[in-house]
């Protein structure tokens, strides 16, 4: 076929939302909604405000995100991740779930990002109906009426579905049952790991800029032998290191325990060492490529 006939011709396009037609879909349906009803998380209407948590925050492109832009910082969801949780709970650490926007295209104006009327806790396995399930949409709208009284400036309130779930999930317990120190120890653990997602590269590099010097006057501390033993084996960064010939001849060389201080070293974390390392499907390690520079750079003679 020439150039010609197959620039002619029409991509054919294939719509993963043909399955609501499904007849097997119609099956599950409304059991379907019963369930995101169910386990849905909902803020009690005593602690909601007529503005949002973070008046000057909203979605925006991927590349703009942390960037403010007019006075308005581009968020991914943290923000209203982090709005919606602590209204709901400090102390608890909610798994597996997603903090999802209950109107349409909200979520890129500022007055509703953060307003609590506006989310709702969802399992991460049923989340995606919230944003693509005209069914689900309508009856979480309803819910937030019911519960609320609010919807979105100029929009219709809205219509109660023909089907409407009976059941719907409660609001996390009070935290009076848990004491002082427990409530306290809770809440400053939430906020950092909160801080430590939303820059989570600008606070490992600051890491590895501040640590890694400190390990390499230090010889005897075990990062500094696992950076150094790999700063050899590279030729400084130079040449490939697999992580089995890593820890083999860490092991041989130190007779000491690799696994659990590389990995400290490899993976992100709030409370690792830093992260210095990358693994890749190869069985290749190398240094990350933020701090890479760096760390070259203290080893050169």
């Amino acid at each position: 076929m020439s150039i010609k006939k197959l620039m002619n011709r029409k991509k054919i396009s294939v719509d993963g939302n043909a399955i609501l037609l499904h007849d097997a879909f119609n099956t599950i349906k409304n059991p379907l909604i019963d369930l995101v009803a169910q386990s849905s998380i909902w803020v009690s209407p005593e602690r909601v405000s007529t503005t949002a948590i973070y008046p000057n925050v909203k979605r925006g492109a991927p590349k703009d995100r942390g960037r403010i832009i007019d006075g308005i910082r581009i968020d991914d969801n943290t923000y209203a991740n982090r709005a919606l949780k602590e209204a709901i709970s400090k102390s608890v650490k909610f798994e597996n779930y997603e903090v999802c926007h209950i109107w349409p295209y909200t979520t890129y104006d500022e007055r509703y990002h953060t307003l609590l009327q506006n989310l709702v806790m969802i399992p991460r396995v049923l989340a995606g109906l919230s944003d693509h399930y005209p069914e689900v949409i309508n009856v979480l709208k309803y819910r937030a009426w019911e519960l609320y009284k609010w919807c979105p400036e100029g929009s219709e309130i809205p219509m109660k579905p023909d089907y409407y779930p009976l059941n719907w999930g409660t609001v996390v317990p009070d935290l009076s049952n848990l004491s002082d120190n427990e409530n306290l120890t809770s809440i400053k653990d939430y906020h950092q790991e909160l801080d430590y997602e939303e820059d989570r590269d600008a606070i490992e590099i600051d890491k590895v800029k501040n640590r890694v010097p400190k390990w390499i006057r230090s010889s005897t501390q075990i990062n500094s032998r696992i950076l150094n033993l790999y700063m050899k084996l590279s030729n400084n960064g130079c040449d490939r290191v697999t992580r089995n010939q890593f820890k083999e001849q860490f092991e041989i060389l130190y007779k000491d325990r690799f696994e659990s201080n590389y990995n400290q070293m490899k993976n992100f974390g709030l409370k690792n060492h830093g992260k210095v390392f990358n693994e890749y499907i190869d069985g290749s390690v190398r240094l990350w490529e933020p701090v890479a520079d760096f760390i070259k750079s203290l080893y050169r003679p």
